[in-house]
């Protein structure tokens, strides 16, 4: 859940920097729409079960990578912030994370012959 929140913080962060280090318009538009996409998969990923939403940080922080380099930052210190941002971000989002429950096996459970919820709830009757 730590590397959820930090995940957060910086997509926070993103959101005020092209504010704070005044951005070039193609890096603040792109820090305000990839921004709010971290938060939310940051925010969604702190609950067990959609844990493994943090994997769409993982490419919004490689984009976030790639950006400068793919449109043309103007100055170094919005191409480092972007880069080392979503290096952090890319790195945090690949930490599992603690898992205490079990959730009815999700999407797998669907092409598995005998899923182990089938065989919890034939118990609990």
């Amino acid at each position: 859940m730590v590397p959820a929140i930090i995940n957060t913080i910086l997509g926070l962060f993103l959101m005020v920097a092209p504010a704070l280090f005044d951005f070039s318009k193609a890096a603040s538009t792109n820090t305000y729409i990839v921004a709010p996409l971290i938060i939310t998969f940051a925010i969604t990923a702190m609950w067990e079960a959609n844990r493994s939403t943090r994997y769409f940080n993982i490419i919004a922080g490689l984009w976030l990578v790639a950006a400068p380099f793919v449109l043309d930052y103007q100055s170094s210190s919005e191409m480092w912030i972007t880069i080392l941002s979503g290096a952090v971000i890319a790195g945090l989002s690949l930490i599992r994370g603690e898992i205490k429950g079990k959730y009815g096996g999700g999407w797998r459970s669907l092409f598995q012959a005998n899923p182990p919820h089938l065989h919890q709830a034939d118990e609990s009757r």
